[in-house]
């Protein structure tokens, strides 16, 4: 590192925020911490950045605290009182940041933060930024909104956004051989998969105010336990940096995840601005139950696994998907069903202390509107590019967390699993519809299909989302159920029925018709289809005056 050029995280701004006038800005750590019951949200340049900026900041708290705290402290009582504070210990906070005040410099010669003093491959070369820049492609610049000197270089404070994005999000893929590593063959470092945060489904709570959300995330204890944290638990600037990335290093709890070192990285700083950096490969680590570490995504069940490790159970963490909104998977919020003794999926760490909280009586009132973020990437061509960023978020009244909203969770989850099958008969009509036409391609019926499920899927959005919102200590299940179902019911019926005025007089006669696998399914004509739709329709979300319709006829 070049010893005049300095730039320390704690002093500079550089950490993009939201004020309570709406305005964006940039501050340093010291600034933040500082403002942070006055500071509305993270604003960074992408959602994962916020994500694993948060992370940073969690970690620098929960360090900053445990000095002060005796080992039989109750993590309880820790998290009320900070609470139930004006602000944030800041007296602690700055004690810490000026034990590690070097360690955070981006520059520094000999611990530079989150990367390596004198990192070089065997030509003394370098990449471009964009190798650390998200949402910069890597070939044809035609659709990015980078420009000018935007494209080619970066400010401090933007290349501090990106190093630590760039740790937790990079993609997989071959980088950039390093001189000391000896992993690299021929001048090259093979795959070890995405960065830490890249493999998760990402889930944090978002509070009114920065001050609020960094203390909803903030764990007092051990996921698993009422012990307070591990003194072995340390951030990645606590440790000292290896040159080279391992395969066999193990986390020692949350903080060594919100900062693990899925590469090793050297900014190249020239004139002011960083014009590239040295990347490659660095800490590898397998996301198989890892649920007692890292607490910031929900874990499902992966039977193949557990096949091939010959080991059981096997979690491995919820990925979120781009075409699913959060409120279509709550099993990623809350626990799932058994299968044999351990369930399908776990609720994150994160929702369990938030649960406790709720439960045992502290200053987070059961009538409190939570809202809980999804944040994460979905990745292409085995990990190498990003497909899609996933942003979506649900609010839910606090009571849903707490051991008596049970029974409103599982009414949650069933009412989003049945709606889903209620659009998946509403896309079957569509394509039902199509054939009695004389539509034979697949693609032609399988569009059809798509596109009834995305319109259905869209106006329902809202409404379930304001249904969930609504859901409280005074809400009865069985009314909740029902208002529901009527007005999922409603969405959808108005949707079969704009989908039958568009029909033109061949479907009335109808078409001899095959299924998707090419099994002949018969005459299909509209009023058939309308007729398998309606009672796939009461099915999936069946009222009281269906079921005593059928008690009737029988």
């Amino acid at each position: 590192m070049n010893q005049d050029v300095s730039f320390n995280l704690i002093d500079e701004p550089w950490v993009r925020i939201r004020d309570e006038e709406g305005e964006e800005r940039e501050v340093s750590l010291l600034e933040l911490f500082r403002q942070a019951p006055h500071i509305k949200c993270l604003a960074n340049d992408l959602p994962t950045q916020d994500f694993a900026i948060l992370r940073v900041l969690l970690a620098i708290l929960q360090r900053s605290v445990s000095p002060s705290l005796d080992e039989d402290a109750d993590p309880l009582e820790v998290w009320e009182s900070l609470w139930s504070a004006p602000e944030l210990p800041l007296d602690d906070i700055c004690k810490y940041l000026d034990k590690w005040q070097s360690r955070f410099d981006l520059f520094d010669e000999e611990n530079p933060f989150m990367q390596v003093a004198g990192l070089r491959t065997a030509k003394d070369d370098y990449s471009d930024i964009k190798k650390i820049i998200a949402d910069m492609p890597d070939g044809d610049m035609l659709f990015s909104l980078r420009v000018g000197e935007g494209a080619v270089t970066l400010s401090y404070a933007e290349s501090a956004r990106w190093l630590i994005h760039v740790q937790a999000f990079d993609t997989s893929g071959i980088k950039s051989g390093t001189v000391g590593d000896p992993r690299v063959k021929s001048g090259k470092s093979y795959p070890i998969g995405t960065g830490w945060a890249g493999g998760l489904g990402g889930l944090y709570f978002e509070g009114l105010t920065l001050f609020e959300t960094l203390l909803l995330n903030f764990i007092a204890c051990d996921i698993d336990g009422g012990d307070l944290f591990s003194d072995d638990d340390l951030p990645s600037w606590e440790r000292s940096a290896e040159s080279a990335g391992v395969d066999d290093r193990f986390p020692t709890g949350k903080l060594d995840l919100y900062t693990w070192q899925s590469r090793r990285v050297r900014l190249i700083p020239e004139n002011g601005r960083v014009v590239g950096a040295v990347l490659t490969n660095g800490d590898k680590l397998e996301s198989i139950n890892m649920q007692q570490y890292e607490p910031m995504t929900a874990w499902k069940r992966n039977l193949n696994q557990e096949k091939n490790l010959k080991i059981s159970p096997v979690y491995v963490p919820c990925i979120h998907e781009s075409d699913r909104a959060l409120w279509r998977g709550l099993d990623s919020v809350f626990d799932g069903d058994s299968v044999d003794r351990h369930p399908s999926t776990l609720k994150p760490g994160l929702e369990k202390w938030v649960s406790r909280l709720v439960d045992e009586g502290c200053l987070l009132s059961r009538e409190r509107l939570l809202r809980i973020r999804a944040v994460g990437f979905e990745y292409g061509t085995q990990n190498s590019i990003i497909t899609n960023l996933i942003d979506d978020s649900v609010e839910l009244s606090a009571f849903l967390l707490s051991s008596d909203g049970k029974s409103l969770v599982s009414l949650a989850q069933e009412c989003a699993r049945l709606t889903s099958d209620a659009v998946d008969a509403l896309g079957i009509l569509a394509s039902n519809l199509r054939l009695a036409s004389g539509g034979s391609g697949v693609d032609e019926v399988n569009g059809a299909r798509q596109s009834a499920r995305a319109r259905a899927f869209f106006e329902i959005d809202s409404s379930f989302r304001l249904w969930l919102a609504s859901l409280n200590e005074d809400s009865d299940v069985i009314a909740e159920r029902d208002r529901w179902r009527r007005l999922a019911r409603s969405i959808i019926k108005d949707n079969a029925d704009n989908l039958l005025r568009g029909l033109a007089s061949d479907a009335i006669v109808g078409a001899p018709a095959r299924s998707g696998a090419g099994k002949n399914i018969g005459w299909m004509t509209a009023s058939r289809a309308e007729s398998i739709f309606n009672a796939a329709l009461k099915k999936a979300l069946p009222l009281e005056e269906d079921i005593q319709t059928k008690k009737e006829v029988h």
